[in-house]
């Protein structure tokens, strides 16, 4: 709290000795809220998106308005004209003529102000911004996904409207996937569910069996019946019984599937935003995938014991996956060197792995067992996250703080 006070009591004292025409004393072109790579954006819009551009002289026909445009960096005062951006009345087809329009930048504030002369009333219109670059000739980042995706990907959209008229306001989101299921998990179910539930209302004729596929490990296709189709959700199913023991991936054509719009709407808001990255020039393919089994496959617990840890698996392992190297121990320093005692309970049905120190141990100690170390009779690997799949590349590395 006392550092925010001195900060304060040292704005209050810049202030009284600026000019007032630059009050805030900041040099053009200086870095600001930009990180290695950061691409500017859009933080505020007035009227905000959807909103009413209120008439600032009702004394004159048609409406008389002004848009105000905040930037997250400096930019370059030379993309701050009508050459960069076009207003359009998306109930007429028509933009808003670059005469009818003047721009002032202020650089200091990081503010532009639009002003249009002449709206038309009952109209709904679609900003868009195009090139503006900053100071370093970086250019706009709309969806948010700090890559230069280019126009129109990254070109800023905006609505508002006059007078009540909405009822051709653009929607300018993208659509996504909010639910996809089976999502990398084990079912027993050999005709399981398929499910993916979406954020807008999609084009049914794009969400179908063509665009949504599935096969096997070896690359076999599997039929797939539609059983539920609304405009915001599909669920398909296989056709027949997928067959234990295999892993199974679904196929999503984002590029293909795209949501309701009309030709108002810019056509790349339409398309299926698969990875979650805003629009791009080529939407990638979808996957995930899921494991039919029966069979669960081995896990693992930790426990503290004298002069070392306890590892206690849920089924007998192959001993040959066992070693330093698969069972390890860390602490604060580094990692702890070990001697591993392989035993099994007194009813031989799970493995024990006691790990005795070779040193004293810093701080708590981790426990990391390897992915690779697997079921003894039905060649299962461990199932570090407990999803139901063993082995996994990503995330199947057991872990535990004692």
């Amino acid at each position: 709290m006392k550092k925010l006070t001195i900060f304060a009591s040292a704005i209050l004292l810049l202030l009284a000795c600026q000019k007032a025409e630059n009050i805030l004393q900041i040099v053009p072109g200086a870095p600001d809220n930009i990180g290695a790579g950061n691409l500017p954006t859009v933080t505020s819009i007035t009227p905000g998106v959807g909103q009413e551009l209120i008439d600032q002289n009702s004394s004159q026909s048609g409406i008389q308005g002004k848009i105000e445009i905040v930037f997250s960096n400096f930019m370059d005062p030379s993309t701050m004209t009508e050459s960069y951006f076009i207003i359009l009345n998306t109930a007429t087809g028509s933009a808003i003529p670059s005469s009818g329009i003047t721009t002032e930048y202020y650089q200091e504030i990081k503010k532009l102000f639009i002003f249009i002369d002449d709206a038309p009333s009952a109209g709904a219109y679609l900003l868009t911004l195009s090139g503006m670059t900053n100071t370093y000739g970086v250019p706009l980042d709309f969806d948010g996904d700090n890559e230069e995706d280019g126009a129109p990907y990254d070109d800023y959209l905006s609505t508002f409207w006059t007078t009540g008229y909405t009822d051709t306001l653009v929607v300018r989101t993208w659509p996504q996937i909010t639910a996809f299921a089976p999502d990398t998990i084990a079912t027993p179910n050999q005709q399981p569910l398929i499910i993916l539930l979406f954020n807008a209302n999609m084009d049914t004729s794009t969400v179908n069996t063509t665009n949504i596929t599935l096969e096997n490990s070896s690359g076999s296709a599997q039929t797939l019946n539609v059983v539920l189709k609304t405009l915001t959700t599909i669920t398909l199913q296989p056709a027949s019984n997928l067959a234990l023991g295999d892993n199974y991936t679904i196929n999503v054509n984002c590029a293909n599937i795209k949501r309701t719009g009309d030709s108002r709407t810019p056509g790349y808001l339409l398309n299926l935003d698969g990875n979650e990255d805003g629009p791009e020039s080529t939407e990638p393919e979808l996957q995930s995938y899921f494991r039919v089994d029966t069979v669960v496959p081995p896990h693992v617990d930790a426990a503290d014991i004298t002069g070392g840890a306890r590892f206690i698996f849920t089924r007998l392992i192959d001993e040959s996956t066992l070693s330093g190297s698969s069972v390890i121990v860390f602490d604060d320093i580094g990692y702890v060197p070990g001697d591993l005692r392989i035993y099994t309970n007194t009813g031989n049905t799970y493995t024990i792995v006691d790990y005795y120190y070779k040193r004293a141990t810093s701080g708590n100690p981790d426990a990391l067992v390897s992915r690779s170390v697997k079921d003894a009779s039905k060649n299962y690997f461990l199932d570090g996250d407990g999803n139901g799949i063993g082995g996994e590349a990503w995330d199947d590395y057991w872990e535990y703080n004692f």
